[in-house]
């Protein structure tokens, strides 16, 4: 009877589980897009809400456009299966990069949108520049963000085969 190891957690195509701290992640920056969408499925009166995340129309802007990378890291990540379009891959392999870019230029945004007395005033707006940070260092720190990035299931699959 034999035992799998406990470590690496595979999925199942036979690569690293990508971890749920990476969607959490991806939650957090594309957080002007999930704004977007939820203010256009609200009624034509209550529109204005936008305006309570990002008082600028050119603060939104940016925002999206800062964000906008991680689109094209969200269709690499659904191609990540066997039959997925291969042609993905080269945008996966970069997709701690532009993850880790796109964090901090969102932290850097975030912290120069805060007011002079953000600790007085408004405390709860720390939370957003705190938990990017957190998200920068273990982008930084993790190893097994590294291996899922590395790996793509033709690549497993062709290691797989030979004796």
């Amino acid at each position: 009877m034999s035992q799998a190891p406990l470590w690496p957690v595979l999925d199942d195509y036979g690569l690293h589980k990508v971890p749920l701290r990476f969607y959490w992640l991806l939650l957090l920056l594309l957080r002007p897009y999930i704004c977007w969408v939820l203010v256009l499925t609200l009624p034509q009166t209550q529109r204005d809400m936008l305006a309570l995340f990002y008082p600028q129309q050119t603060d939104f802007i940016l925002a999206c456009a800062v964000a906008a990378p991680l689109l094209l890291l969200l269709a690499a990540l659904s191609q990540r299966k066997p039959k997925g379009n291969r042609g993905w891959r080269h945008i996966w392999r970069f997709g701690r990069g532009i993850l880790l870019l796109v964090a901090l230029a969102d932290l850097v945004l975030t912290i120069a949108d805060l007011p002079a007395l953000v600790m007085l005033d408004a405390p709860w707006r720390m939370a957003a520049p705190v938990v990017l940070l957190a998200g920068v260092f273990w982008l930084l720190r993790s190893r097994t963000l590294r291996a899922v990035f590395a790996e793509w299931p033709d690549a497993v699959n062709a290691n797989s085969t030979k004796p």
